[in-house]
């Protein structure tokens, strides 16, 4: 997810050359388990060239899991800053103008007592525009994001994107009316609370891992999180294929290293976490999902893959595949509407 190979310069110019008529912009996408940016060069409400791409995990959604008085702590809000100013140097080293940086931030800054005011510091601090997005929002990002990175037909597309604290599956209206969606509010970090707290009877904040969970725990967890999701659509229950949009850390990508495939079934999902249930933080810690910089601790790993089955199971999915992407960035690199706003 570093600098991406220039096609431009096989064709005579360097990936610092602009062409004619795009725009630089920067794309911070501030979720509720990781902070991410991509600096592109847009052009004609596409995305021509990255130069630059990554995700850090931080973890704002277990942090406010465990807190007592639902605020985020001093420490992982001063993380989330020096995470921002890395970012914001990458952006000056780039020459993105600042008009040109734009944020948005994700479910747990909806929920916890100080999300406002922390990200009111990143805007005074920082001088960076940063949108609070509803989980509508949310899901159109997700779904201009699946679409930019893939050839497929936008009418055929079904994307999938979940984070540390939600989830959105959209799909467009073939009516033309507004996108379609079906939301819920699971993600990694509160799923691995509730593991934690619900089925396990522990206090999250005192439990530094859930692992090794037994079989019989993780069943109850998806059991758990079945009674939380509304009826599946009709648009989506049964459907073929859905694509699901993450970064190295999500739920679809362990899934993926777990099965060796950008592709899966519900029958290799379910294969996938009966491969990680009753393993140690550090036996988990040897399989490639937990391998490379900037992993998430291996007590997520579980109840990621519970969620995914327990989304996949309940909506009766087909078949799931994994599109990599750096959260919605890329979709909001492609709304001109929020670029032609002042800073």
């Amino acid at each position: 997810f570093g600098p991406s190979p220039s096609a431009a310069g096989k064709r005579g110019r360097t990936p610092w050359q602009r062409p004619a008529m795009a725009a630089r912009r920067a794309a911070f996408d501030i979720g509720s388990g990781a902070t991410k940016l991509v600096v592109a060069e847009v052009q004609d409400g596409r995305v021509h060239e990255v130069l630059f791409g990554q995700e850090i995990p931080v973890s704002f959604a277990i942090d406010w899991k465990k807190s007592a008085d639902g605020t985020l702590s001093e420490d992982i809000r001063g993380k989330g800053l020096a995470v921002l100013r890395e970012f914001l140097e990458v952006c000056r080293r780039h020459e993105v103008p600042p008009a040109n940086r734009r944020a948005v931030a994700t479910e747990v800054f909806r929920k916890a007592a100080n999300g406002a005011a922390y990200l009111d510091t990143v805007r005074q601090q920082l001088g960076l525009p940063v949108e609070v997005v509803t989980q509508d929002a949310e899901a159109e990002l997700g779904f201009r994001s699946a679409v930019a990175l893939q050839d497929t037909p936008p009418a055929e597309v079904i994307c999938w994107d979940s984070g540390g604290a939600s989830f959105q599956i959209t799909s467009l209206d073939p009516a033309g009316g507004p996108l379609r969606s079906w939301v819920g509010t699971l993600g990694s970090g509160n799923s691995t609370a509730m593991l934690v707290e619900a089925v396990q009877g522990h206090c999250f904040a005192e439990r530094a891992t859930p692992n090794p969970v037994r079989p019989e725990e993780a069943n109850a967890l998806v059991e758990r999180m079945r009674s939380e999701l509304t009826a599946a659509p009709a648009w989506l229950s049964g459907a073929g294929l859905v694509t699901a949009i993450g970064g190295p850390n999500s739920m679809f990508a362990v899934a993926s290293e777990a099965l060796s495939s950008l592709s899966y079934t519900l029958p290799e999902v379910r294969r996938a976490l009966a491969s990680v249930v009753g393993l140690t933080d550090e036996e988990l810690a040897q399989r490639p999902f937990c391998q490379g910089e900037l992993k998430e601790p291996p007590g997520l790993i579980v109840p990621k893959l519970c969620l995914l089955l327990c989304v996949v199971d309940h909506c009766s999915i087909g078949e799931v595949h994994f599109c990599p992407s750096i959260g919605s960035c890329h979709g909001l690199l492609i709304s001109e509407e929020r670029y032609a706003s002042s800073a």
